[in-house]
């Protein structure tokens, strides 16, 4: 086939096919059997896991707790999928981690349809597929139990589904704009009501931007009443129970988050995510700049590469001008970005076929160079933690791994080079990096972190000494208490953190959060059949004031373990001795 040559009807569908096979096996691989390569993250991921365990245990499925307390940050849906996880897999990490992933393959989908009505050519759909799931953000979040992919999942198909109603005949509009209603009812009952403010931040400009002012006053009724009538039951329900919750929700949530300029959470400058989304479009955005090359060819007079534009940046901007910002916030807009690369770089190399030239050579070259010193290193790699090698376990084959991983995407690359088919090449292109995509979620230096980042392996042998005793965890470990103790009587030690509203407004939590002026009392209690375990980050300051309550005589010594950020105390000290 020529390289100017369009391909045939029967070459795009034999392409779409294959293309679909490795998307399918791609996503398997990343998304379902490397996700428990690796171990719990803290906070983030224990705290999503203990509240669904709560909601089993206690059968309170209306008002989120976590450790107990009542805790407000979110919405109920994302438990939920997490609950219904837990009770058919269990209470593990695979479990834990399955619903992102599998609302990963859903934005895939989304993505994938909305490419082909654009492009009128599954191959091209397919492959931007391949480009989302194969992106560094989106394969981060994916495998992460966190509420980002769920949530990112239902904004892509509120705003498909809409399009999709926009380009209907009359018979199926409604049932497409009901989907996208639906769909948004669903993302607010998973992050609130940015579920609202990001469907129309995309999509009002984009129908402005086509010339369907009137679209713009008349479609939105139709979602919008599907929307409210998705969450209303729950809404409902947890006023109900709780009226606090959407005070706390509305407020402090999201308008003090947005607002609160340096005093807000996570306070970042306003061109924060502009590096972000380029680092998590690693490794498709170093050959960004040929895709929007071939984009530019292509045009943007379609109404879809205008919603794709619109997709893209808005979101961006809004999230710029918020006071809080963490790298996860911009997670919806990778759908878009991922169909402009996939349909750019397959205009750009059709039209331009690689020339043989060294400079084209160059990255493979780089990643061959990189994976062979891997490999010769890692039998000088520390083994251990303890011997400052990056692992705990003494898994220095990782490196070795990595190496093999890159050899490979370096040697695909270089096959990509000799091929006209700039379909062929994005294909490759997205096959040559799942690999290492795939292995990264092991790759977490354990030996070089915090223990208080992933704790859980440094927490298991006191498992038996937990369930025993009466345990007062600080703030860090509180979550991860819960999930490496189950079982244990954990309560809530000093600064309450995340969970200081709930235990300053609710006095029903009162007896479980343990303050210092009660410490020595607690202590008091301790015994050999009823020990006291105290967990907590800081070691170096909380042994210090240790040290201060015994030299004044209010406890006694404790047996303590320090390590990495890590402090245990134990009384009576005499229990670990037996």
């Amino acid at each position: 086939m020529s390289r100017m040559q369009t391909p045939s009807l029967l070459d795009r569908r034999r392409f779409a096919v294959k293309s679909f096979w490795c998307l399918a096996i791609v996503f398997i691989a990343i998304y379902i059997l490397c996700s428990t390569l690796r171990p719990l993250v803290v906070p983030d991921e224990a705290r999503y896991a203990v509240i669904p365990m709560e909601m089993i245990e206690t059968g309170e499925w209306i008002v989120p707790h976590l450790a107990g307390i009542r805790y407000f940050e979110k919405p109920v849906l994302g438990y939920w999928m997490t609950a219904a996880s837990f009770m058919t897999f269990g209470e593990n990490v695979f479990a834990l981690r399955l619903p992102p992933a599998l609302m990963s393959g859903l934005s895939i989908i989304a993505i994938v349809l909305f490419t082909r009505r654009w492009t009128s050519r599954w191959d091209l759909a397919a492959l931007s597929g391949l480009v989302l799931a194969t992106s560094l953000e989106p394969a981060i979040l994916g495998t992460t139990a966190i509420l980002d992919a769920p949530f990112s999942a239902f904004i892509t198909t509120t705003v498909v589904c809409f399009y999709f109603g926009v380009r209907a005949s009359k018979g199926a509009r409604i049932g497409w704009l009901l989907a996208a209603g639906v769909a948004c009812g669903i993302a607010f009952l998973i992050k609130g009501f940015l579920a609202v403010a990001l469907p129309g931040l995309i999509l009002a400009p984009w129908l402005a931007w086509s010339g369907r002012w009137r679209d713009l006053f008349v479609l939105p009724w139709i979602p919008a009443i599907a929307a409210i009538l998705t969450a209303l039951p729950w809404s409902l329900a947890v006023h109900h129970r709780s009226a606090e919750y959407w005070d706390y929700f509305f407020w402090i949530e999201h308008i003090h988050r947005f607002t609160a300029g340096n005093h807000a959470q996570h306070p970042e400058p306003w061109w924060f995510f502009f590096p972000i989304i380029c680092v998590g479009l690693i490794p498709w955005v170093f050959a960004s700049p040929l895709a929007i090359l071939g984009l530019v060819r292509r045009g943007f007079g379609s109404d879809e590469s205008r919603l794709l534009v619109c997709w893209l940046m808005l979101p961006l901007i809004f999230f710029s001008i918020s006071s809080g910002k963490l790298p996860t916030y911009i997670l919806p807009c990778f759908p878009a970005a991922a169909a402009l690369m996939a349909v750019g770089l397959v205009e750009r190399f059709t039209h331009h076929a690689p020339r043989g030239r060294f400079i084209e050579l160059i990255p493979g070259g780089v990643l061959i160079f990189l994976g062979v010193c891997a490999i010769l290193f890692t039998p000088f790699l520390p083994v251990d933690g303890e011997s400052g090698g990056p692992w705990e376990d003494g898994g220095t084959w990782r490196l070795a791994l990595v190496g093999l991983m890159f050899i490979i995407w370096g040697y695909m690359d270089w096959i990509s080079q000799r091929t006209h088919d700039g379909r062929q090449r994005v294909l490759i292109g997205g096959l040559a990096c799942a690999g290492f995509v795939a292995i990264m979620a092991g790759l977490m230096p354990t030996g070089w972190m915090k223990i208080s980042k992933s704790p859980v392996a440094w927490m298991q042998p006191w498992r038996p000494l937990a369930e025993r005793s009466t345990v007062l965890a600080g703030r860090d470990f509180i979550h991860v208490a819960h999930w490496a103790w189950p079982g244990s009587d954990i309560r809530l030690f000093g600064v309450p953190g995340e969970l200081k509203w709930g235990v300053e407004n609710f006095q029903e939590h009162a007896e479980d959060h343990i303050e210092k002026d009660e410490f020595a009392d607690i202590v008091s209690q301790a015994t050999e059949s009823r020990p006291l375990v105290l967990i907590a980050t800081d070691p170096v300051g909380k042994a210090e004031w240790l040290r201060g309550l015994v030299s004044d005589g209010n406890v006694e010594a404790p047996a303590v373990e320090t390590d990495r950020n890590v402090i245990l105390a134990v009384w009576p000290a005499r229990v670990l001795e037996q």
